[in-house]
């Protein structure tokens, strides 16, 4: 049973793009707001966040965070850096993660308004707020490392990862980190990664190429896309091994975590697919009228 349970998505519909807010039920979904953001050729969204009452999308092509607010049903934009990819919030700012001018930009949340550019390394892919400690941490694509910077930004820590680090999440004193390996065949690593010492203190391997992977605190599960062979990889975080695997076909390009349910975007298939989160099985495939792209779950 798929219900109470409220996604935004991007999609693509005769050219045009989309956000699409949809509420799921048992049998179907309910489109609550389809909100045009732009013609689909000139805009790339690479990402977007879900943050108490507004969803922000990540323009990588136009160098923009477009912010729609839920309650006012209202867009705004703001510029930044080259080539954003990803971003994280705190109680006060969003921290975009720019790859081609390799620097962080700081948008004031009340304002929406730049505010000032934190250096980062080369190509900085994602970002992540620890709220724990306070200290924020970025991917540096070309240089096989993580960057921690202290609260006050003037003390760094470098993290070496095992391949080129892309996406990233936090558990307690344990950094994940999905890295690609490009030796001949690329292949993508899951990088555990002690805070305390620096280590790496394992590596799980997966043969072909990571699109997208979510972590989920509740039951401490990992779920990762690989475009290659089209299935979900479905990793246990403390044992730090992989436990199953799910077939899905088509061209899977986003997934997110729900309550109950790991929701899957499939391009190729004008598809939502659930995976039930306790048996790891699809529940069920929502055929949905457009091309999605990017997807969360709405808080």
């Amino acid at each position: 049973m798929i219900c109470n349970e409220i996604l935004s998505i991007t999609g693509n519909s005769q050219g045009n793009l989309f956000l699409f807010v949809l509420e799921l039920s048992e049998e179907e979904y309910t489109c609550k707001k389809a909100v045009y953001i732009g013609k689909s050729e000139k805009i790339a969204i690479h990402s977007i966040v879900n943050w108490r009452n507004s969803i922000y999308l990540v323009d990588s092509y136009n160098n923009k965070i477009y912010k729609y607010d839920l309650n006012l049903n209202e867009i705004s934009e703001t510029n930044v850096g080259s080539d954003p990819r990803h971003i994280t919030l705190d109680e006060n700012n969003i921290y975009v993660a720019n790859f081609e001018s390799d620097n962080i930009s700081v948008i004031d949340i009340t304002n929406f308004s730049l505010t000032e550019s934190i250096p980062a390394g080369i190509k900085p892919h994602d970002v992540l707020y620890n709220p724990n400690n306070k200290r924020l941490y970025t991917c540096c694509y070309e240089e096989n490392e993580i960057i921690e910077y202290s609260e006050n930004r003037e003390e760094k820590r470098y993290f070496k990862t095992n391949g080129k680090p892309m996406h990233m999440f936090i558990s307690k004193d344990c950094l994940i980190v999905m890295t690609y390996f490009v030796n001949g065949n690329v292949h993508t690593n899951i990088n555990f990664i002690n805070l305390v010492t620096g280590e790496i203190e394992k590596v799980i391997k997966v043969e072909g190429l990571g699109s997208d992977f979510d972590f989920d605190e509740s039951n401490n599960k990992i779920y990762l896309i690989n475009i290659v062979d089209k299935t979900l990889y479905i990793i246990d975080a403390a044992k730090k091994e992989l436990i199953k695997t799910s077939y899905l076909g088509g061209y899977p390009e986003s997934l997110t975590v729900g309550n109950s349910y790991v929701y899957i975007n499939n391009s190729k298939k004008n598809q939502i697919t659930a995976i039930d989160k306790d048996y790891h099985t699809i529940s069920k495939t929502i055929d949905i009228s457009f091309t999605p792209g990017c997807i969360k779950i709405v808080n």
